[in-house]
């Protein structure tokens, strides 16, 4: 499968009436509902008692909560776009090692990376363990 077909607004699953792969859920998550801030993707994409880690930390977040967290970030970066490096999947896990680019509201521009771990379970992000995201990008396999 290529990464275009896995990141399309209408990728496996979008519009085929069958379930996506995890896979598929995570590449839409990161490339439509993020580099094209398709908030309207929320309750198709994440489940909506939400848990999400970080270390020494756990939070379960609605759908409102995920939406208005997604929101805040997107209004402080009009630019932030996101693009798998790696991707892992075993199960209904998918990890993903990305690179990240950001233009916050002030003009600062960054270049960042980060590697996450989704839990995916009947089509919607269920889970997802965050670590904090790093200056630089992971080179390309």
């Amino acid at each position: 499968m290529t990464d275009r077909a896995a990141t399309d607004s209408t990728a496996v699953g979008a519009t085929t009436g069958r379930q996506p792969s995890p896979e598929d859920v995570v590449r839409r998550y990161l490339a439509v509902l993020y580099n094209e801030r398709r908030l309207d993707l929320v309750p198709e994409l994440i489940a909506p008692d939400e848990v999400r880690h970080a270390p020494g930390d756990t939070n379960v977040l609605s759908l409102a909560e995920n939406t208005e967290r997604l929101e805040k970030m997107l209004a402080a970066c009009p630019v932030l776009r996101f693009e798998p490096v790696v991707v892992i999947t075993q199960g209904d896990l998918v990890s993903v090692a990305w690179n990240g680019w950001s233009t916050q509201t002030d003009g600062r521009s960054y270049v960042f990376a980060g590697v996450e771990l989704f839990r995916v379970r009947d089509g919607k992000i269920v889970e997802i363990w965050n670590s904090k995201e790093a200056k630089g990008h992971w080179p390309m396999p």
